[in-house]
């Protein structure tokens, strides 16, 4: 019986203690997946002149990216990828829009690619990435241009916190956004380690926020769509995707305060895979985004 007793008590130990603390260590170091860093195509492999860029954000992380000029539209859109990615899961869309005139700004989160070295933050200091980017564009690059965003999962996570912070932002694409950070990692708790919410997912609150250094309750992609006033959002989402399901995005559409504000919902093979909506359909995609775009930053 002692045996037993020591064994199942050793067995809630791992699963509600040392589990939970390894799993939020592997979250906040997260870089670049293997698969993505084997990647070598640049905007050049698709017909589109670019240049290498530099920056530094408020936090003091240099980050890497991609600066293609805008042609004659008179704006520029910062692409933000999602979590073990690279710039280079949003090249084509990037280079998509180029030829219709906007500029991109392609760049390697904090902790990915070839950027700086740091935590990884599920979006919240990844918004000072988003930030920097403002900057370059504006101190740098001596552009013009009005700025949109878009990101997909942890990107469109750190462009709307950005969004909220920066009224320089004229629009936001975000493409598979969660809703909070307690509500996503109680439901990733639950889906992927079929555990209830209480008390794995209150320790990955705790463990994930300490780690990286934030208060759980201000990542909140839910608040910074409230603050975001009349400024046009574009919420995507893919018709069957787990993860982050289209309740989500309509969640966030309807906390919208912007008459242009906008959904896309897609639907077809794949779309129960997170992120994958402009996989699924590349052609409603881009249509329904080139569509926004026209609207939210007319002159």
């Amino acid at each position: 019986m002692r045996v037993i007793v020591t064994v199942l008590v050793l067995l809630v130990i791992l699963v509600y203690g040392v589990g939970p603390f390894l799993l939020s260590k592997l979250i906040t170091s997260a870089q670049t997946r293997p698969k993505d860093r084997a990647l070598t195509e640049t905007p050049a492999d698709l017909g589109a002149q670019y240049q290498d860029v530099e920056f530094y954000t408020a936090d003091g992380v240099k980050i890497s990216g991609w600066l293609l000029a805008s042609r004659g539209r008179g704006a520029t859109i910062i692409y933000s990828h999602g979590l073990f990615r690279s710039r280079r899961e949003l090249l084509e869309r990037a280079v998509d829009l180029w030829r219709l005139g906007y500029g991109a700004l392609l760049y390697d989160a904090r902790n990915h690619g070839a950027s700086g070295r740091a935590v990884t933050s599920l979006g919240y200091h990844e918004r000072r990435d988003v930030e920097g980017a403002i900057r370059y564009l504006r101190d740098d690059a001596r552009s013009s241009d009005r700025i949109a965003l878009l990101g997909v999962s942890m990107g469109a996570v750190a462009d709307l916190l950005a969004a909220a912070e920066d009224p320089d932002v004229s629009a936001v694409i975000s493409d598979s956004s969660f809703l909070n950070f307690k509500d996503t990692v109680a439901h990733h708790a639950k889906m992927f380690l079929r555990l209830p919410a209480f008390p794995v997912a209150n320790e990955l609150d705790f463990f994930i926020s300490h780690r990286a250094g934030f208060d759980p309750d201000e990542l909140s992609p839910l608040k910074a769509v409230q603050s975001l006033g009349s400024r046009p959002i574009l919420f995507i989402a893919g018709a069957h995707d787990p993860r982050m399901p289209p309740a989500i995005a309509e969640q966030l559409y309807h906390a919208s305060a912007s008459p242009r504000s906008k959904i896309l919902i897609v639907d077809g093979p794949n779309s129960n895979l997170h992120g994958h909506s402009y996989y699924v359909d590349p052609s409603i995609y881009m249509r329904s985004v080139s569509e926004f775009l026209e609207s939210a930053m007319a002159p």
